[in-house]
């Protein structure tokens, strides 16, 4: 996935690769915490398919093709990583897009410990006038618990990314927006 500076996806395409996601917890985590590319919590030699500051932490969803393609999330600070997702005998992330006319979304997510959780970057058509259709950007990361919306952290850096999320893990479903 590509992001340009209004956090906008460029989506070169729309096929779902079926990917082996193997991540462990501590490699990945404490390697991200070692060597921090600028601006995410990936590590030297993987992938940004997204990041961006939430308030003091940061959300980063890195990939790397060392062992076969997987990708992880990531949430904390550098040095200070709180959740890394997945995590030995977790299942993995998987990506959805949805499209709709003057914008559209892209959501990275997973489920752990009965919390269903989605990255997204979304862009939604506000007003049909003379000056365009006056899209509406946000970014971030929603957490639900049975079904019912009880986090939305929204980004408060740009958003960057650098790789596409289906080189890195199957294609999934859209998350209910919010309630």
């Amino acid at each position: 996935m590509r992001i340009n500076k209004q956090g906008l996806f460029i989506v070169s395409a729309l096929s779902a690769v079926t990917t082996l996601l193997f991540l462990a917890r501590g490699t990945n985590a404490e390697a991200a915490q070692a060597s921090t590319p600028r601006g995410s919590l990936c590590a030297r030699g993987e992938q940004v398919i997204f990041s961006c500051g939430v308030g003091r932490k940061m959300v980063s969803v890195c990939g790397d093709r060392r062992g076969g393609p997987h990708a992880q999330y990531r949430f904390g600070a550098p040095g200070d990583i709180e959740l890394a997702f997945p995590g030995p005998g977790q299942s993995g992330l998987t990506y959805a897009r949805e499209m709709y006319s003057g914008g559209g979304a892209l959501q990275l997510r997973f489920s752990t410990g009965g919390y269903d959780y989605a990255v997204y970057s979304r862009t939604v058509r506000t007003g049909f006038g003379r000056g365009g259709n006056n899209p509406h950007f946000s970014d971030g990361v929603m957490v639900r618990r049975a079904g019912r919306l009880i986090s939305n952290r929204s980004c408060t850096t740009e958003t960057s990314g650098d790789a596409q999320p289906e080189d890195f893990m199957p294609e999934g479903t859209i998350m209910p927006w919010f309630d």
